[in-house]
């Protein structure tokens, strides 16, 4: 058996032992097993591809291989096992990404192979003409090509782009004689690539850039990439790694990107490896709802999965800030609920003018959204193992806040998306929301269909 029919053997015959307790209905989530990035998210045959970094066989990581989600609309969705697995000892099918060529969906990776002290990092490609079969076409990138300061097994991590009629790759990258995180932009078709130029470094990019994706805002140029390692400098970038927006122009003649500015996604402790969805209609992007570094509630008691995806979030560039919203869809599932008994799947809005807070309570603990000049999301009683104090940059006198809980999910959007503060809970039974101080709920929903 190739490990392809082995990984979707093992998850038909497994995924029914797992503890669903914790399981969110519309974050995606694993039917067994760990996962991590999203990798080639695209709209494609009239459906949406979602791929994503996993290890069937255990609920931590391990060798990855390609997991497959489809969706309608990005809040249903069917896990579809595995989509491209490694074939031989010492190989992982790390982070990329996919576009459509010729009515065809051509997905990038990056072949990981680590074995006997040796690693090494390469792009490959795989063809597939319904998203879900896929054909290996092998190596399509010369590493010995990329210039003398770039690292050759430190580059990962490539996302396909089509802009004005031509292909175009971001990876992630370092430079080893500044030990920076770059990006590294690449050009030809998806099965021939070459070397372009290199933006960066960038101190947000820490020691090493990770998953960076392309995407067209509202006349600006975005790139949404992680970075290793970052530093802590004041309330940014506080995780071991993290996930920043660069926006600004790109000339991809000249070989050069002018930066507006760089600044962090989400200011919580769960967000990660975030890309677009190639083929949208709009800037949404997606991200793991997790972090490295940290206990694994799922895993450590046994439940048999681990890791999720954040909502898809809809971009907009105004007033020189980006903002981030729940994509379109979610609204259908929506039903009034009451404050003193609410599932633990629901929508809160709310507004402060002034100093209060939002006490979400269930019966083994709770969370908290407050206002204190910032806007802050406290999980230190929410029974995550990880409990912290996250907050905005900005100070909010007056502000909405909208509020998506999912089981063990929980994003803040502050503002109308200018900060979001992400996180994971993991409560019982139904919630009572208490209010303290300034505060009023605008609507409180709860998600009255199944999904």
């Amino acid at each position: 058996m190739n490990n392809l029919l082995k990984a979707n053997s093992y998850i038909s015959n497994n995924k029914h032992k797992t503890n669903s307790q914790y399981r969110p209905k519309y974050h995606m989530s694993p039917s067994v097993g760990w996962m991590n990035d999203p990798n080639g998210l695209i709209y494609f045959g009239g459906k949406y591809h979602l791929y994503y970094q996993c290890y069937p066989y255990d609920s931590i990581n391990g060798v990855m291989h390609w997991g497959h989600f489809v969706s309608d609309d990005l809040y249903t969705f069917r896990d579809e096992g595995v989509a491209i697995a490694p074939e031989e000892e010492g190989e992982n099918i790390f982070s990329g990404g996919a576009v459509e060529k010729d009515g065809m969906l051509y997905a990038l990776y990056t072949l990981h192979y680590e074995l006997n002290g040796i690693k090494t990092e390469n792009i490959h490609c795989a063809v597939s003409a319904d998203g879900n079969n896929f054909k290996r076409l092998g190596c399509v990138f010369d590493n010995e090509t990329l210039p003398e300061n770039l690292s050759r097994t430190d580059f990962r991590d490539p996302c396909p782009v089509k802009l004005n009629g031509k292909y175009y790759v971001f990876i992630g990258g370092k430079d080893v004689n500044l030990n920076r995180g770059v990006i590294i932009v690449l050009g030809g078709s998806p099965e021939r690539l070459e070397y372009k130029f290199t933006i960066g470094p960038f101190y947000e990019l820490g020691d090493m850039g990770e998953c960076p994706s392309y995407c067209r805002v509202d006349g600006k140029d975005v790139i949404i990439a992680s970075g290793c390692n970052v530093k802590q400098r004041g309330n940014s970038f506080k995780n071991v790694n993290s996930s920043v927006f660069i926006a600004g122009e790109i000339d991809l003649d000249g070989g050069r990107m002018n930066v507006d500015f760089i600044r962090e996604i989400d200011k919580g402790d769960t967000f990660y490896a975030p890309q677009f969805i190639s083929g949208a209609d709009a800037p949404v992007m997606v991200g793991w709802l997790e972090m490295w570094g940290k206990r694994y509630p799922t895993h450590e008691w046994g439940h048999g999965w681990s890791g999720a995806f954040s909502v898809p979030r809809t971009l907009t560039y105004r007033d020189g800030e980006i903002y981030q919203s729940p994509a379109v869809g979610l609204e259908k599932y929506l039903t009034p609920a009451q404050a003193d008994k609410l599932q633990n799947c629901a929508r809160i809005t709310a507004r402060f003018n002034g100093n209060g807070a939002i006490e979400i309570h269930a019966k083994n603990g709770s969370v908290r959204i407050g206002c204190d000049g910032g806007i802050f999301l406290d999980t230190q009683s929410a029974n995550n193992l990880n409990g912290c104090v996250r907050r905005t940059d900005g100070e909010y006198s007056s502000c909405e806040v909208c509020v998506l809980l999912d089981v063990s999910c929980i994003e803040v959007f502050v503002d109308g998306g200018k900060e979001v503060i992400s996180g994971r809970i993991y409560l019982d039974g139904e919630y009572k929301l208490k209010l303290f101080g300034n505060v009023q709920t605008e609507s409180i929903m709860e998600f009255g269909k199944r999904l």
